[in-house]
């Protein structure tokens, strides 16, 4: 596996050049890719690696959309004095957030637009997954490798909790998916209550990891809430199958589009 430090180019950095990047790629074993993850983490303190997980470029497409939607680079009422030279045209700010200073600006607007959304309001919003999501989700638990999209970008977000990382690339786009507020809270409660951290986003998955991986007793708790994520509660043998799925295992994706 090659693991390759880019800087914050915003031509072809995910945040838009809010964060350094790394570029990972060569990766054959997932193991590898979650000691690369870890290393990463452990030579930054103080920030959250996020990764890039399926479909890099509609990811990047859905991603810019949705910061527009949010109005996520706003800068009203905020002191711009302190930023560098390249922010501004004109003595004016050049109306994006594109530099490493700017991340703050970002952070702000994202914690006001996810502000009070619960894992409640997620279940609520009716998400499901039907037989060929079902199928897919099932391929890619079993084989984790299976849902990357190669090169993946690796993001130093400076932020505390994986799910404020979310701020570095937000996605959810569509009206029918999860926005950013409901992926949060979805992040945040299986941060909470699981364990799970929030490691990487697609343009259709969260990519989240454990420290040890969770005993059957564990498991189900954690695919009660699977399930109830995708309004499947009453479905014992679709619980059965998540708890198996992820008994044992470090890593859980959650679909977040229909």
């Amino acid at each position: 596996m090659d693991i390759r430090f880019c800087g914050n180019d915003e031509r072809a950095n995910p945040s838009g050049g809010l964060c350094d990047e790394y570029r990972l790629s060569g990766i054959t074993d997932f193991t590898d890719l979650i000691a690369a993850y870890r290393r990463i983490a452990a030579d930054h303190p103080g920030f959250r690696p996020l990764l890039t997980l399926d479909d890099f470029p509609q990811a990047c497409y859905t991603s810019g959309h949705i910061r527009e939607v949010l109005d996520l680079n706003d800068t009203t009422g905020i002191d711009l004095s302190d930023l560098p030279p390249q922010c501004f045209e004109n003595g004016e700010h050049i109306g994006y957030l594109s530099t490493k200073a700017e991340f703050p600006i970002r952070a702000r607007n994202f914690a006001k637009a996810v502000a009070g959304s619960s894992f409640a309001d997620a279940c609520d919003h009716g998400l499901t997954l039907d037989e060929e999501g079902w199928t897919e989700w099932t391929e890619f638990q079993d084989g984790p490798l299976s849902l990357l999209d190669q090169p993946l970008s690796a993001l130093l977000a400076p932020v505390e909790h994986g799910h404020d990382a979310l701020a570095a690339f937000p996605n959810g786009y569509f009206v029918c998916d999860l926005r950013p507020a409901l992926t949060n809270a979805v992040a945040r409660h299986f941060w909470q209550t699981h364990g799970y951290d929030l490691i990487g986003v697609g343009a259709s998955y969260l990519g989240f990891l454990r420290a040890e991986p969770p005993d059957a007793m564990e498991a189900g708790a954690i695919a009660a809430d699977f399930c109830a994520l995708y309004t499947m509660s009453a479905q014992t043998a679709r619980l059965r199958h998540v708890t198996r799925a992820i008994t044992g295992r470090h890593h859980l994706w959650l679909r977040y589009t229909e």
